[in-house]
């Protein structure tokens, strides 16, 4: 009894803990963030980056990208089958060419691209040939130029504009037979003219890329003084890329994108519903300076393509059929009905693909590009039972690629799960352009210079850890825990016993949890009346429905977190 009162008069110790305010924990988190990110090597943090965006893109942006221009661009392929039909061998004549722009004439496209890189003229030299033009001295006949050559007139006439890939420009490779056509056509760099800057993932896009090649130009001459390649250089000189800076050629899906958001074509484009953004529309190429310093802002600005992850939709085409009454696609890429998948709603498919990520479940193959596509051979055949396929084409796009066994012309976009012809990544660009304007998708800011990936992630990290904070303060207001009870006994367990113990207490309010789902709409009641009074409303709930309800709300607050959280990323 003495040592009770002995104990009872003993002053007591105070021992004080230290707590750290909630905006110091976001502080510091973000400041370890950001030294993270300043310390990672280059070279890593670009492989991640490039490895999480298509990450992102296969479960997430696939679906949540609508793609919603798709339909105004049509895709049409030289592929072995075609060249077996037609009867026809590799490479290609001009005049097989010649013979499906014909065709597709009949259409009435709004442009032709034609991604094929022609390097020579398979004959003799032409009468106006320049006396240092390169001439192989071992090649493969072909006398249809002339027809091909007609044919790009014929579109002129009709002003269809066509664009051709001009192809890389070094010191042995001067693809000499763009002198003949670049009266006709529009040239462009092509997805693999250079080929350290070709992208198989389909993740970028080069709007401009490097087409000068080493020794494209005589020893002491400067692409500084000369005129920039362009229409009017090409067109009233001899069309010899040599004689101008081919800096002035960008690719394909920008320079026609700024053919039809300028000029008399604007109108036109934006009542069609495309982004036509001033800022993407290059100045005249007679002021070199301030054409070069927009080529400069296409450079800092890399394209990151958007896919969607659904197939086209071919279902109000004819269906063809074959000898044995199969109904076959225009192009052989997959079933002939949509994947379930494709018809599911956005949330759905995300769902999917983050449980597939993670392991759990199938996701079906998507081996269908998300734009329509003909073979060559179906564009000058006719169709059994389905007619000119071609003739869908009327007002959009066209761009007229290969894919052909042995040829490496293939990327292999996030969303799919096959290769497809590299034509697509132009039209995939393109269609990110007409959708988004200068918001294209980036690692750098449309707005200004400073506003980067790294700070984006930053500041993203910033204001999800604030939002946690919020809501757990958020939590403490609304459901202020229970005081711990005096009474409570401390025992040592062995980790197993530990384990058992702690499964079983998790099941057991996890049950009781569940009971009281029936008494939920009386806490919300209860939550109404009491919700001006001077006391806590939760004191108006017996301590147990008070702990169990807090629970609830607590999933309910984690559960929005995660929502709020990747709807930011």
């Amino acid at each position: 009894m003495v040592q009770d009162v002995n104990d009872a008069v003993q002053p007591t110790k105070s021992l004080r803990v230290g707590r750290i305010k909630p905006i110091w924990w976001v502080i510091i988190n973000v400041v370890f963030a950001a030294v993270v990110l300043w310390a990672e090597p280059v070279s890593i943090a670009d492989a991640v980056d490039e490895y999480s965006y298509a990450v992102f893109n296969r479960t997430v942006g696939g679906p949540l990208y609508p793609g919603k221009h798709v339909d105004d661009i049509g895709v049409i392929i030289l592929d072995d089958e075609s060249l077996a039909g037609l009867e026809a061998s590799w490479p290609a004549v001009y005049g097989l060419h010649a013979e499906v722009l014909l065709n597709l004439l009949i259409a009435q496209p709004k442009a032709v691209f034609l991604d094929f890189t022609f390097r020579d003229r398979r004959g003799p030299p032409s009468e106006n040939a320049a006396s240092d033009e390169w001439v192989p001295e071992r090649y493969v006949r072909d006398d249809s130029l002339e027809s091909l050559k007609s044919m790009l007139e014929v579109y002129q006439d009709a002003n269809i504009p066509v664009y051709l890939q001009a192809g890389a420009v070094n010191i042995f490779q001067y693809h000499t037979v763009l002198s003949e056509l670049a009266p006709y056509v529009t040239l462009v760099a092509g997805w693999g003219d250079a080929r350290r800057q070709a992208d198989i993932r389909a993740l970028t896009y080069d709007l401009a890329p490097e087409m000068r090649g080493p020794g494209y130009l005589p020893e002491g001459q400067s692409p500084e003084d000369l005129p920039l390649c362009g229409d009017g250089v090409i067109r009233s000189g001899t069309g010899d890329v040599r004689g101008c800076d081919i800096a002035g050629i960008t690719a394909a899906a920008i320079t026609i994108y700024q053919d039809f958001c300028s000029g008399e074509k604007r109108p036109e484009s934006i009542t069609h519903g495309w982004k036509c953004d001033p800022s993407l529309i290059m100045p005249s190429q007679a002021d070199k300076p301030a054409w070069l310093a927009w080529r400069d802002q296409l450079l800092d600005r890399p394209m990151w393509l958007s896919w969607p992850d659904r197939p086209a939709d071919y279902s109000t085409w004819p269906y063809g059929y074959d000898a044995e009454g199969r109904a076959f696609k225009p192009y052989n890429c997959g079933a002939l009905d949509a994947d379930s998948d494709a018809d599911a709603d956005v949330f759905t498919r995300v769902w999917t693909n983050l449980a597939v990520l993670f392991g759990f479940g199938e996701r079906i193959n998507i081996e269908c590009p998300p734009f329509h596509l003909i073979s060559a051979a179906q564009v000058i055949e006719k169709t059994p039972s389905a007619g000119r396929w071609v003739n869908n084409f009327k007002d959009r796009i066209v761009m007229y690629g290969q894919n052909l066994q042995g040829f490496q012309d293939v990327i292999h976009p996030p969303t799919m799960d096959t290769d497809i012809p590299g034509v697509f990544i132009h039209a995939m660009a393109l269609e990110n352009l007409l959708s988004s304007g200068a918001r294209y998708l980036s690692d750098k800011s449309t707005y200004s210079s400073w506003l980067v990936v790294d700070l984006i992630e930053i500041s993203t990290l910033f204001i999800i850890v604030s939002l946690r904070f919020g809501l757990a303060s958020l939590a403490r207001y609304m459901f202020p825990p229970l005081p711990m009870s005096s009474n409570v006994s401390y025992q040592k367990r062995d980790p197993v016993t530990y384990l058992i113990l702690s499964v079983w207490d998790k099941t057991v309010v996890f049950l009781a949890m569940i009971k009281i789902i029936p008494l939920i709409p009386y806490v919300i009641v209860v939550w109404f009346r009491n919700r001006a009074s001077e006391s806590h409303w939760c004191e108006s709930l017996d301590p147990e429905t008070r702990e169990l309800a807090r629970n609830w709300f607590m999933c309910l607050i984690c559960l929005l977190d995660l929502v709020v959280s990747v709807a930011i990323v």
